[in-house]
């Protein structure tokens, strides 16, 4: 019996011990049949797996893309941009400098009058070299080569193509612009640059009225009530100088990321915007440093400018020169020449670099 018992143990190794057990009931017990339910004698519990988002609805994901994304509604990569061309801009200035003729017409003795506007064919003889003339004003400039006086911003100038947010020479005097420092001060601490391009500003545009022929109506102090007064819901027959700042900080400084843009030229720029439109001087601006055609400041022009080899002030007013050359003959016949030519032998006295030849003071 005992070698029997030991020959169904080892067959049961191979066959199931079920079928064996059937002839053998008094050798083997039968497993017996447990169901399986009371799984809490365990350390397992039935779950199930958590939801995601791609288990919700479309109108729930869509519901909670909107809900995230509420923080950052009113946020933007890049500022928004005015979209006007140099059309606007340059009207705007031709309108005045027709108006400042005809006032100085109706003013001057024939000989300075023609001295002022030697390319006026109807009232003044043309010389060969009249034209060539003009063109040279703009290159007419006296700097200083030494300067140990008050600065604007207070500290020392630091006259490189990298330095941000430094201090600047005082303005330069002029023989042909008002010798005045118009601003309140208000930005000399907090933009060095911008306070010098302003205190340009108020020199070549420190007027308020109705300039005949100007599409923007009544201007002030370059701000039109029909185009940038009306963008604003503002009144510019009410307008201060310090408003006026602000409006120019505000919409053109911040606004288009002129302020992160090196002290040698952002007033440069600022000053071409207001003569040209943010779009165009933009524009030129980056084909200028040899980038892609566009209309954003961004760090790609940054490091464009800080790599610059040479003076990159007196070049973009080079630039500037022949586009404005060019923008006379086209259209307006030549009668804008001098005083645009002027305008640019201003701003290349006034960089913020500059060292003037005879400072200008508050």
């Amino acid at each position: 019996m005992r070698e029997l018992r030991f020959i169904f143990y080892l067959l049961c190794g191979f066959a199931p011990c079920l079928v064996w057990a059937d002839f053998l009931p008094d050798f083997v017990v039968p497993f017996p049949d447990v169901a399986n339910t009371d799984y809490q004698i365990t350390k397992l519990r039935p779950v199930d797996f958590p939801a995601t988002v791609a288990d919700l609805s479309f109108t729930d994901r869509m519901a909670l893309k909107s809900k995230s994304y509420e923080p950052f509604r009113d946020m933007r990569a890049y500022h928004d941009l005015v979209v006007e061309g140099e059309e606007h801009f340059i009207e705007r200035q031709m309108a005045l400098m027709e108006m400042e003729r005809e006032y100085d017409y109706e003013m001057m003795d024939n000989a300075e009058y023609c001295n002022n506007y030697s390319l006026d064919e109807e009232h003044c003889a043309q010389a060969p070299d009249a034209w060539q003339e003009v063109i040279d004003v703009a290159d007419d400039v006296s700097y200083g080569t030494e300067y140990y006086g008050t600065t604007i911003g207070g500290g020392a100038v630091i006259a490189n193509n990298k330095i941000r947010g430094g201090s600047c020479y005082p303005a330069a005097k002029s023989n042909d612009f008002k010798n005045q420092i118009l601003t309140s001060g208000t930005y000399e601490s907090i933009s060095p640059a911008f306070e010098k391009a302003m205190i340009t500003v108020f020199r070549k545009e420190g007027t308020c009225g109705i300039i005949e022929g100007e599409p923007c109506g009544y201007t002030c102090y370059g701000i039109g009530q029909n185009c940038l007064g009306k963008d604003l819901g503002i009144n510019v027959r009410n307008l201060t100088r310090p408003q006026a700042e602000k409006i120019y900080y505000d919409n053109f400084w911040q606004k288009y990321n002129v302020g992160m843009l090196p002290d040698v030229i952002s007033g440069d720029l600022f000053l071409a915007m207001m003569a040209s439109g943010p779009k165009t001087g933009i524009s030129q601006f980056r084909k200028f440093l040899g980038l892609t055609d566009g209309y954003q400041l961004d760090e790609n022009v940054v490091a464009a400018v800080q790599n610059y080899n040479g003076d990159i002030h007196q070049s973009w007013l080079n630039v500037r020169k022949q586009f404005l050359v060019q923008v006379a003959a086209k259209k307006y016949n030549n009668r804008v020449l001098n005083g645009w030519m002027r305008a640019i032998r201003l701003k290349r006295e006034n960089g913020c670099h500059v060292i003037p030849a005879i400072p200008l003071y508050r």
